[in-house]
């Protein structure tokens, strides 16, 4: 599956890969848990 970023999104992204390897991977593993078990279910809080 194709994960897409907005710009200001991937230069905080490669920002971050530099800077805070704990954010990285974070982000990857709730990328993840969203790719597999979609958006309403998994690891990520609910916002709303």
């Amino acid at each position: 599956m194709n994960n897409i970023f907005s710009e200001k999104a991937w230069e905080d992204y490669t920002d971050w890969q530099m800077k805070d390897k704990v954010i990285v991977k974070k982000i990857n593993e709730l990328i993840k848990d969203i790719n597999r078990n979609g958006l309403n279910t998994g690891m990520g809080k609910k916002t709303y």
